[in-house]
């Protein structure tokens, strides 16, 4: 179970590590873009506190049930991020 503990939070690393890449494209570079950059930095930073929070509840070993979810909206560009992410403990008979 750890194995796949540890692959959840490489994956959502990645995730993290993407929209920081992406954080300089040329959609920012407008007027307009601006607010959207902003609500961008802003998913940015929650999505690390969410990663953070699976870490520490992954390294605990407590079964958890989290879910992340935001959408950045203006005129021109849509952005949905949708994780679900969890951790049970199975029984033994």
């Amino acid at each position: 179970m750890s194995k796949f503990m540890h692959k959840l939070v490489e994956a959502l690393r990645s995730r993290e590590q993407y929209l920081e890449d992406h954080s300089t494209h040329p959609v920012f570079e407008s007027a307009e873009g601006s607010d959207f950059k902003q609500d961008y930095e802003n998913l940015v930073s929650e999505l690390k506190e969410f990663s953070g929070r699976i870490k520490s509840l992954a390294e605990t070993g407590e079964d958890y049930d989290e879910h992340f979810e935001r959408k950045i909206n203006d005129e021109n560009e849509h952005l949905s991020i949708k994780i679900d992410t969890w951790s049970k403990s199975l029984e033994k008979k």
